[in-house]
């Protein structure tokens, strides 16, 4: 299971009334969501047996050593239980998908031989992340679940939806899709969960997704769960939900496990200080960013050329393709996955210590997306942008977005020094030889 940080003890809980939902902030680890609508700071602890879960969930979670509910599980749980529509935003490994996970999988009337509660997500790995998480919490109960993605036979997976499973997850085309076949009823569904749901807008899904939502019953339970949430996805939200809940964790949380810094060097020797940074930094597993398919290949042949082990995995690769990388990279038969923002699209590995943005985010929403594949649940992380010298507005652009600091740090002899404030970095000069020609890309994200 992927998205399942978690830590325990006190929290100061401030919680804000606007004029159709509550937003709650929560700036420090874990405790109990506030009762009152009215301002305030409220101190409290929580475990999971306030939830009275199903002993089945207790034992998984202890199974798993997790102790405490994190932030945003602790304000979700009890509003999903409640039946309330959420909104619910938190940094990859916070334990989203446990948020709406264990509540959905408590309300299941498993004597039902009916679909009760509907998953998307906008790719087929999250979609298999998800159904693992199922398998792993629902271990001892008679809940039965099913995957539904594209790519996989169509007929096979029908045949599957005639063990009357309780709970399907899946991608927004094969389910409407087969929705289109009438060969999934959906009359039953109580609860609904778009996980991700600024990736499905980015991927052009939400078409998809509406349809699947109206052929639900009305008053189903409808949740939104992301990592990042742009104004036309709260937009969304006030238009299906029935008065949702709005629930943030604050985006400095980022700041305690994830170092962010950046080195500044010419465009040139971008390769060749790439390289440096993995030697200098030690690294074992790590993701690298570029922003078009374009450069990709090419990065990695370079990365090759100067003695690093690496892979590529744009938004094009065929299935085989991204399996095949994936896996590689789990079982650390190379050091670096370069990929684009799409092509890491519901990614989700362990033990990634480094991110290195060596083309910038295009905006500090797909910053926070590229910083969170590391530093996941109680692991520590480094995001380090690699920037031209025209590049480096963009830090003081994300640093006042997310409430940040992004450090100025340096190269000398082989070792990471750090700037010291207001001074001017000094370009991350290339040591080795070069090799090849100019990186293709040009800094546009297909």
């Amino acid at each position: 299971m992927g998205d399942d940080g978690q830590t325990g003890g006190h929290i100061s809980v401030t919680v804000h009334e606007s004029s159709c939902s509550r937003v709650f902030l929560f700036p420090g680890v874990s405790g109990m969501i506030a009762k009152s609508g009215k301002k305030g700071e409220f101190t409290m602890t929580a475990s999971f047996h306030t939830y009275e879960l199903p002993e089945y969930q207790t034992k998984a979670l202890e199974k798993a050593g997790i102790t405490a509910p994190s932030p945003i599980q602790e304000a979700a749980i009890p509003l999903i239980l409640e039946g309330r529509d959420v909104v619910g935003k938190s940094r990859t490994g916070t334990g989203k998908t446990l948020a709406y996970l264990l509540p959905q999988l408590a309300k299941i009337e498993a004597d039902k031989r009916a679909l009760q509660v509907l998953i998307l997500a906008p790719t087929r790995e999250l979609t298999m992340q998800i159904e693992g998480a199922i398998k792993q919490y629902t271990e001892g109960s008679e809940i039965r679940a099913l995957a539904l993605v594209g790519g996989g036979n169509i007929d096979r997976q029908i045949d599957k939806l005639k063990e009357k499973p309780h709970i399907v997850v899946g991608t927004p085309g094969r389910i409407k899709e087969i929705l289109g076949r009438k060969k999934m009823k959906v009359h039953e569904v109580k609860s609904i969960t778009i996980d991700e749901v600024d990736q499905m807008l980015e991927l052009g899904s939400l078409k998809d997704v509406g349809e699947i939502v109206k052929s639900t019953m009305r008053d189903r339970q409808l949740l939104f769960f992301s990592a990042t949430v742009s104004d036309e996805a709260k937009k969304i939200a006030k238009d299906w939900m029935r008065d949702p809940v709005f629930l943030e964790t604050e985006a400095g949380s980022m700041i305690g496990k994830i170092e962010h810094v950046y080195f500044s060097t010419g465009k040139q020797d971008k390769p060749d200080t790439l390289r440096r940074l993995v030697r200098a930094y030690d690294v074992n597993r790590a993701m690298v960013f570029v922003n078009e398919n374009k450069g990709l290949m090419w990065l990695v042949s370079e990365m090759r050329k100067l003695g690093l082990t690496a892979e590529g995995l744009s938004g094009e690769a065929a299935k085989i393709q991204r399996e095949q990388a994936m896996s590689g990279f789990r079982d650390g038969k190379f050091q670096l996955l370069i990929t684009t923002d799409v092509g890491a699209r519901g990614l989700d590995v362990e033990g990634v210590t480094h991110v290195f943005h060596y083309d910038p985010a295009i905006d500090p929403e797909h910053y926070v997306h590229r910083a969170g594949r590391t530093g996941r649940g109680t692991q520590s992380g480094v995001s380090v942008s690699i920037l031209t010298p025209d590049e480096k507005f963009i830090v003081k652009k994300f640093e006042k977005a997310l409430d940040l600091r992004i450090f100025s740090k340096g190269l000398e002899q082989g070792k990471i020094v750090t700037r010291r404030p207001g001074a001017t970095p000094r370009p991350a000069a290339a040591t080795g030889p070069k090799k090849g020609k100019s990186n293709p890309n040009k800094g546009k994200r297909k």
